[in-house]
């Protein structure tokens, strides 16, 4: 069936979601979560019922489906507060109360393969040996897309208007299977990785190309958006073991096709072919092309890892990790694999989906091991920087590493953010602005990096700018929620009481919808500032505790004037090693104890 509701149609046979005809890109649940609401329109649909049938037999939290419905409103343009379509019910589940419009499904035409073979015929048996290779194909057809606009970039750095800087938008996967978008998705991350790599040429990041995957804007338009000089665009199709990529080169200054080539068949030994390749690059366009040294990889480990990163970028970090492991087994000295596995449970921890001392301690072995494999892996000093950061409190490793990975991957946002974060954890936070400022500047269009520009500014106690920057990066995510607890935070320290109450409650009620967040309310107006920090630490306790629940007791004893607990409670955030901690030398909420020699003593305990 088909299920019509504003611009968007669910097909629950082909299994995707469009908008206006144009297809969206879901994680299999998530899409399924979508068409149970759809089904079971009007109704409320319990939180379990909802875990029960979308997830099963999986043992997962609440917190799987609060990120899911999250990812479905930011897919449907919808808003927590005033929903169209998802609306929540506090504490209960979601109900769908949009006006759905039923049709009946119709047949769905596949792409015709690109070579015939019926079955038991020699071609049939060949596609079958030739399956890990699919992936080998994608790659060397991108490199010799890569060729092609490096010669053109060639011509152009001898005219009046060089190019200087670059977007390669998604590569539309045109094969009529969802299930290959990792391809497209994993050969768009190739081709940025690869143009990262030229000296002068400022290369627009993944998260920034990525929003605009389905945003049907012009690419002038979209030129403008990222600050770029040129606009790469393209589109695969994957039939069998025959895979056939275009690609064209648009000079997004005047609007002008510089270049555009198909190309089509499959390959062998795709890693020479790529050494070949590079080097003709560096020849034609007379640039210093330096690309790390390459190794063999399994064709199928690089599948895997694909995959990984696919699941990365969707924020699916159990998925990313499996993929990863996967990668590693099969091919143990696959260092950037290492190097993902590495970011993904790191991101487990920030994300509090595990405690730091179950997955750092495998991020650093991981970190360390890809760089073992491969000196020059920008991603594994980054993430070796940034555990030693906020974990093993390393500084002098740690500011070694990151400004090594930032000189190895000089356009890569995230290790700008990193950075950013050491900066503040040593107390330098007038250069973490400045390093978040150059991380949006390489990726201006990420929710992430705009947000947590926002949250430096309100660390180096620059509020009113702090609060324009989250409000910018509330309107890119359409989720004010999501800024609420920085929101609280900044206006706490502008003395405006009412607005931090009622932000926090914002945050805790999207945190941990469990709460009681009217009660909240009520103690506050009624008893005032500090029975609400009081009301709030109990049933703040009366949920699962993280690593952090420490520094949040901490930090509200400190509200209400109670500093003998707070220094207990800071000292176990540190023995849990909170990510907060690490950032008490610039932490606003810790200025009215800085002379307190139990504060030297934490800083102590941290900067040993």
């Amino acid at each position: 069936m088909i299920y019509r509701f504003d611009c968007f149609e669910v097909d629950d046979e082909a299994f995707r979601l469009t908008e206006g005809g144009e297809p969206i890109s879901l994680e299999p649940k998530t899409l399924r979560l979508l068409l149970y609401l759809v089904q079971n329109r009007g109704r409320l649909n319990r939180k379990q019922e909802l875990l029960d049938a979308i997830w099963q037999d999986a043992t997962v939290t609440e917190n799987a489906l609060t990120r899911s419905v999250g990812l479905l409103r930011k897919s449907l343009k919808d808003s927590s507060r005033e929903p169209r379509f998802i609306e929540t019910v506090p504490t209960a589940g979601y109900r769908f109360i949009a006006q759905v419009e039923v049709a009946t499904s119709q047949p769905t035409t596949n792409v015709a393969p690109l070579t015939a073979a019926g079955p038991g015929s020699p071609q049939k048996i060949v596609a079958s040996r030739l399956q890990i290779l699919r992936l080998a194909t994608i790659v060397l057809a991108c490199l010799l897309v890569l060729a092609a606009i490096f010669w053109v970039f060639a011509a152009h750095l001898h005219s009046k208007a060089p190019i200087r800087s670059l977007a390669v938008l998604p590569l539309n996967n045109l094969s009529g299977d969802p299930t290959q978008d990792y391809f497209a998705d994993g050969m768009t991350d190739e081709l940025i990785t690869e143009f990262a790599h030229i000296p002068g040429l400022r290369v627009a990041s993944r998260t920034s190309v990525m929003l605009d995957k389905s945003q049907h804007k012009s690419l002038p338009e979209i030129a403008r958006q990222l600050n770029v000089d040129a606009i790469v665009e393209g589109s695969t199709v994957r039939s069998g073991d025959r895979v056939r990529i275009t690609a064209q080169l648009i000079d997004a200054r005047t609007d002008r096709h510089l270049w555009a080539q198909s190309f089509e068949g499959p390959a062998s030994d795709v890693l020479t072919l790529q050494d070949n390749v590079a080097s003709q690059i560096a020849t034609q366009a007379r640039l210093f092309l330096l690309p790390p040294p390459r190794q063999h990889i399994n064709p199928a480990a690089y599948d895997a890892y694909l995959r990984g990163r696919y699941f990365f970028n969707k924020e699916d970090l159990p998925h990313s990790v499996e993929y990863f492991q996967q990668a590693i087994s099969i091919d143990p000295s696959y260092a950037s694999a290492y190097a993902g596995y590495s970011s993904a449970y790191e991101a487990l921890s920030a994300f509090g989906l595990m405690s730091p001392d179950e997955v750092m301690p495998k991020a650093l072995d991981a970190a360390r091991r890809a760089i073992q494999l491969d000196p020059n892996n920008a991603e594994a000093f980054t993430e070796l920087g940034s555990i030693q950061t906020i974990y093993t409190w390393d500084w002098s490793a740690a500011e070694q590493n990151l400004t090594h990975g930032i000189s190895l991957d000089p356009s890569n946002p995230m290790a700008e953010f990193k950075y950013a974060t050491y900066l503040d954890a040593v107390g330098r936070p007038e250069d973490a602005v400045t390093h978040m400022r150059r991380a949006v500047e390489l990726d201006p269009l990420s929710f992430i990096m705009n947000r947590r520009l926002g949250a430096t500014l309100y660390l180096a106690h620059e509020y009113d700018a702090a609060l324009a920057q989250l409000q910018r990066a509330a309107e890119m995510e359409n989720s004010p929620a999501s800024i609420d607890n920085y929101l609280s935070l900044i206006y706490e320290q502008k003395g405006e009481r009412d607005l931090a109450v009622q932000n926090d409650l914002n945050a805790r009620q999207a945190g941990l919808p469990q709460l009681d967040v009217n009660a909240l309310l009520a103690v506050y107006r009624q008893q005032g500032w500090q029975s609400y920090w009081r009301a709030r630490t109990r049933t703040y306790l009366t949920v699962a505790p993280t690593s952090c629940t420490p520094y949040e007791v901490g930090a509200d004893d400190l509200r209400v004037g109670d500093t003998d607990h707070a220094f207990d409670s800071f000292q176990h955030a540190i023995d849990q090693h909170c990510f907060n901690m690490a950032l008490i030398r610039v932490d606003p909420l810790f200025d009215p104890i800085r002379h307190d020699p139990r504060y030297i003593a934490l800083l102590r305990h941290i900067h040993q």
